[in-house]
């Protein structure tokens, strides 16, 4: 189950961050995961932190002149139709 997918990435990145984890649904389906990073990651929380996102349908990172974040998005699962 897809969501299923989402909560346990969501889980991984907020262990992998250090903060809190959001969840939104996506207006045209699927999920997106968010979350902020703080300064001072160490290589091996940095590298975590790609591991995890590599699980997303797609991700990035966000960043402006007062904060960073990562997110990652998951594409609504379609039923197989025969």
């Amino acid at each position: 189950m897809r969501t299923t997918r989402v909560f346990d990435v969501a889980n991984r990145l907020a262990t992998a961050t250090g903060t809190r984890a959001r969840i939104r649904r996506r207006p045209e389906g699927g999920y997106r995961v968010e979350a902020a990073l703080p300064g001072g990651l160490t290589d091996e929380a940095q590298l975590a932190i790609l591991a995890v996102l590599a699980a997303a349908d797609r991700y990035g990172h966000q960043y402006s002149d007062t904060a960073q974040g990562v997110w990652a998005e998951f594409d609504e699962e379609r039923e197989f139709q025969e």
